[in-house]
């Protein structure tokens, strides 16, 4: 039986574990391994790497200094392009790190901030701060993880991508295969988790399903529902949720304990640890906890499945009749570790219709700098977010 991993708690029970070091210096993508080899794959290499322009020095860099709580005195970027982010200590810290760490990022970073709403900003200075809490208390500095995330971008997903426009599929399909590729390597966990947590801020399609969460999955819930998360990773949904007032029981499950004690740690740096029970549970079997819960999540988990239609025949069974299920599932995302491809955003729902989901709302997110139309036509990335009522 697939037992399904949480890749953020395999990498916090990494970083928690006697044997972790912290290796010093930055991190060197190796760009001949990349070579595009069409005119499609060049402009795709370019608009991965930022390269629209040369960001000059001091160009739109007006920066003062702030306070970040744990850390010491850091300089902070009041604006990116045009666009004023004053008003946000810890996203602006963040991208001013970020742009010391790749200068040529910067107008990717300006073309994701500068289509954000009002709201999804709020949300995203929140993803910010726990980014940078998870960031002090694990590494003592932002830097490392702004490093990181360079690499994964310039190596993993470009690789990744280049693969999939070359071949029409993802890399791998087996879990053995991402087992043994990724899983199983630690040098290439540090940065793929270090770099997804930063792409949960910089990623307009990441910032934007968040906020969906907060403001249109939660109050769709009814007051003191029994909330469930597969999966939780470093806890960023958990937190949400546990800060909404109308929540009661907040539960994790998780295959794996140290996953589950890793967790754990990390909500106890973001201050919500008491508020939320992890527990040790195979998704696919827990016939005791059917018909038990109110609110199901599976955020970013299906594509990392060899069988994701079993999973959700399995997850229906533990909601109540009339409780619902968020998922969220990116079409044509390629990673390192995404196993089952999806095409078109409506073969999530498909899915969570012949598990027999109802659909009550759906939502599509485009990646950074594409429209929807041109996400679809080209098979660019699209996060896709439904929510699924079980009938009754």
């Amino acid at each position: 039986m697939f037992l399904a991993l949480d890749l953020a708690a395999i990498w916090l029970s990494f970083l928690a574990s006697s044997s972790y070091q912290l290796a010093n210096g930055s991190a060197r993508p190796c760009r001949d391994a990349l070579r595009p080899c069409c005119r499609e794959e060049l402009s795709l290499f370019k608009a991965l790497h930022g390269q629209a322009r040369l960001c000059q020095k001091g160009d739109n860099f007006n920066q003062r200094v702030v306070r970040v709580t744990g850390s010491t005195n850091i300089v902070r970027r009041s604006k990116i392009a045009e666009i004023d982010i004053a008003a946000y200590p810890y996203l602006s810290a963040l991208v001013e790190r970020q742009i010391a760490a790749w200068p040529q990022h910067e107008p990717t970073l300006a073309t994701s901030l500068g289509n954000r709403s009002l709201e999804v900003m709020r949300d995203t200075e929140a993803s910010s701060e726990l980014v940078t809490k998870i960031a002090l208390h694990h590494f003592g500095t932002i830097d490392k993880i702004c490093h990181d995330y360079r690499y994964f971008c310039e190596n993993m997903i470009l690789e990744a991508e280049l693969f999939f426009r070359r071949h029409g599929r993802y890399e791998r399909s087996k879990f053995s295969e991402a087992v043994r590729d990724v899983y199983s390597k630690p040098d290439v966990m540090e940065k793929y988790m270090n770099g997804l947590l930063l792409s949960g801020v910089f990623w307009h399609n990441h910032a934007g399903a968040l906020t969906f969460y907060r403001s249109q999955y939660l109050p769709m819930l009814p007051e003191g529902y029994r909330h469930l998360e597969v999966g939780p990773g470093h806890g960023a949904l958990l937190y949400l949720t546990a800060t909404d007032s109308r929540s009661g029981s907040i539960v994790g499950w998780d295959v794996s304990e140290g996953a589950i004690a890793a967790t754990r740690r990390t909500l106890e740096v973001i201050g919500v640890s008491d508020e939320v029970e992890l527990v040790r549970q195979d998704m696919f079997d827990a016939p005791d906890q059917r018909d038990s819960f109110d609110s199901i999540v599976v955020s970013e988990l299906l594509e990392h499945l060899e069988d994701p239609l079993k999973a959700l025949r399995s997850l229906i069974r533990y909601l109540k009749p009339g409780g619902r299920i968020l998922v969220n599932m990116p079409a044509n995302s390629p990673a390192p570790d995404h196993l089952y491809l999806i095409d078109k955003p409506s073969e999530m729902t498909d899915l969570m219709k012949a598990a027999g989901f109802e659909i009550e709302k759906n939502q599509l997110f485009p990646m950074t700098g594409y429209g929807l139309e041109r996400c679809l036509k080209d098979r660019l990335t699209i996060n896709c977010v439904a929510v699924g009522r079980r009938p009754g």
